[in-house]
């Protein structure tokens, strides 16, 4: 399980070791500093297809998504706490080198605080159930032998693939929301992972 203190403690190290490194001047972004802000919110790894996608462009809704976590890390309350979280586990998920299990893992980790802040800072629902299966595909290309899947588009729970949050009503078919990814094994399209909804 993905430990958010922990990523918070090493981006927090990090940032303060390029403060270190620059000599800021009072309201003015360093050069350190701004190159630190564009590889949390990942502007360095998503293409040109994303960053200008159009409105009629199929990843449209990547680009507002992150657009979104942009804006929302540059506030100050309780939800850009939970957007850095999910920024620096998109971060670690696409940077760091590990073993295929563990990076599935961590991918199902970083769905459901991709859900936890959308579902707390109120984003349009919309617009979070067509840019998840666009995050899920781009997650899906950094995983071998097995797939994340959005369930956005389900709505009636379905014990094969789904298991409850504990936020749930247990006796609850209609799914209200959803909470996390679920991962397929490529091969035979079995469920590796279920994902987790709220009913």
């Amino acid at each position: 399980m993905m430990d958010a203190g922990r990523i918070k403690a090493a981006v927090s190290e990090a940032i303060d070791r390029v403060m270190a490194e620059e000599t800021p001047v009072a309201a003015e972004t360093t050069p350190g500093t701004k190159k630190l802000l564009e590889r949390i919110v990942l502007s360095d790894i998503l293409g040109d297809d994303i960053l200008s996608a159009r409105p009629n462009d199929r990843t449209f809704p990547l680009r507002l998504f992150f657009g979104e976590l942009g804006t929302m890390l540059a506030k100050e309350d309780g939800v850009a706490d939970k957007a850095f979280t999910l920024a620096s586990g998109l971060n670690f998920f696409f940077r760091a080198e590990m073993d295929g299990e563990a990076k599935m893992r961590i991918g199902i980790e970083v769905s459901r605080q991709m859900y936890d802040v959308a579902h707390e800072a109120k984003m349009d629902p919309e617009l979070v159930a067509k840019a998840a299966p666009l995050v899920a595909a781009l997650m899906s290309t950094e995983l071998e032998r097995v797939k994340l899947e959005a369930v956005d588009h389900v709505k009636v729970f379905d014990s094969q693939i789904h298991e409850r949050t504990s936020a749930s009503d247990p006796t609850g078919s209609r799914i209200v929301r959803p909470a996390s990814f679920l991962c397929r094994v490529t091969t035979n399209n079995a469920v590796k992972a279920k994902a987790q909804v709220v009913t």
